[in-house]
């Protein structure tokens, strides 16, 4: 199944999920329809749905065959009337874009980050490569407010962005063994923190204090999708004092 509805393209991912797509590319107005939408069709507790996973432009619902589906040999039909009908409430429920847009501005999440070189394994690197100071890139890195567009690679791992184009820096070219936890680093127009300890390539400019993913079933990710992220620096006494890790 493959086929438009206005500004959406709607497929299937394998034999137990649909994809709602929008624009490829990281706009923070498809961002907050793809969470609006999310919102609008997790209050409809659809039979059925399994699960609802937004990702940059797009936002895919995992569904159960049997419970989900009446006749298998139509599944396609089925699908596709769904989808369509899904769409169609929506957008005519949701037709005002500001109100789209307002209705996620109010979850700013301020994220402490020491930005000390005990932390920041790059940061002395990616001063020499773009020829501002350790303060500049600080100052830069946290005067922005980051949205968050995609949890995935490991459980937590928050992509966001848009990273200033002053600090824009590409990820080395052979990543490391291994990245602490809680490590804060550029990869590009994004930024992100690391979970766990783990091999990865991005520019670390420094260490957040909180651990933003917890295995036990009641915590999980710190961060969700829809998310906005502002940064601020902490001293290496306040990050000992806020420590999660210890």
């Amino acid at each position: 199944m493959q086929h438009n509805f206005k500004n959406w393209s709607i497929y299937s991912l394998g034999d137990h999920a649909i994809v709602f797509a929008l624009a490829a590319k990281m706009d923070v107005a498809i961002l907050k329809k793809l969470n609006h939408l999310n919102a609008f069709i997790t209050a409809k507790k659809i039979n059925g749905i399994l699960d609802i996973i937004p990702s940059y432009h797009t936002l895919t619902l995992v569904y159960d065959i049997s419970t989900f589906l009446s006749h298998t040999e139509n599944a396609s039909e089925q699908l596709q009337l769904f989808s369509d009908k899904l769409l169609k409430e929506f957008e005519n429920t949701f037709t005002d874009e500001k109100e789209l847009h307002d209705h996620f501005e109010n979850n700013l999440i301020k994220v402490p980050v020491c930005y000390e070189n005990i932390f920041a394994l790059d940061i002395e690197n990616i001063c020499n490569q773009i020829k501002l100071s350790r303060a500049e890139i600080i100052q830069i890195h946290t005067a922005k407010i980051y949205d968050v567009y995609s949890i995935g690679f490991l459980p937590g791992f928050t992509y966001m962005g848009m990273v200033d184009e002053k600090i824009n820096i590409a990820r080395h070219p052979t990543p490391r063994n291994e990245v602490p936890a809680g490590s804060v680093g550029i990869a590009g127009f994004q930024t992100g923190i690391y979970p766990i300890n783990c091999p990865g390539g991005w520019q670390i400019i420094g260490k957040t204090p909180w651990k933003i993913f917890d295995p036990h079933p009641s915590k999980l990710a710190k961060f969700k999708v829809g998310d906005r992220i502002q940064f601020y620096s902490i001293s290496t006494t306040e990050f000992n004092k806020l420590n999660e890790y210890a």
